[in-house]
C-alpha cells in the first residue's frame, strides 16, 4: 500500500472532531505552501510579465473599479 493510500485509509476512520481538525490543519498547510511558492515566483521574476500586462491594461483604460 502506498503512503497516500495509507493516509486515505486512516482519514476514513477519523471521528468527526478529528476530521475537522485535520481539515483545518491541511487548509492552513496548503495556504502556507501556496504563499511560499507565490513569494518565490515573485522574487524570481516569474510574475513580471503578468504585472506588466496588468499595468498596460490599466494605462489603456481596460480596467474598471471593483
Amino acid at each position: 500500500m502506498s503512503p497516500v493510500q495509507e493516509i486515505e485509509s486512516a482519514i476514513k476512520h477519523l471521528d468527526d472532531g478529528s476530521l475537522s481538525h485535520l481539515s483545518s490543519w491541511f487548509e492552513d498547510f496548503m495556504a502556507e505552501k501556496w504563499e511560499r511558492k507565490f513569494a518565490a515566483d515573485a522574487a524570481s521574476g516569474k510574475l513580471d510579465k503578468l504585472g506588466d500586462a496588468a499595468d498596460r491594461a490599466f494605462e489603456q483604460g481596460q480596467c474598471r473599479p471593483l
